[in-house]
């Protein structure tokens, strides 16, 4: 189970930290073309978002090399399952139907990682 655990935590963090960081850094004209949904939010709301985003998949990963992982770990999977579910939402606003399907996955890898990591303890 443990090692399950880690290889969803390391594609996770991949995910989050790339895509987290590019919210953050990528100036938003480029950014307004790659992703869509993007035109929606203030600037300031999607460099939050990636902040978040980057901050939840450091969180994913480095706990781990030290013995507070314990908490670390579930509480930042916790949070970016939160910001999925938020994705989701507004992608079903925007009616797009098919970026859910990413959302939901993403959920539930995350969802996964809350409930393995308390459950190990």
């Amino acid at each position: 189970m443990n090692i399950l655990l880690w290889i969803a935590q390391l594609f996770l963090a991949a995910v989050f930290i790339t895509v987290g960081l590019a919210k953050a850094v990528v100036r938003m004209d480029r950014l307004q073309k790659a992703m869509d949904w993007v035109n929606d939010y203030e600037p300031k709301k999607v460099r939050a978002i990636g902040i978040l985003e980057t901050l939840g998949g450091f969180g994913l990963f480095f706990p781990g090399l030290y013995p507070i992982h314990e908490l670390v770990i579930p509480l930042s999977a916790a949070g970016l399952a939160i910001i999925m579910v938020f994705a989701a939402i507004s992608n079903f606003n925007r009616g797009e139907k098919q970026e859910m399907i990413t959302n939901i996955v993403l959920f539930v890898l995350t969802s996964f990682v809350v409930i393995g990591r308390l459950a190990l303890g």
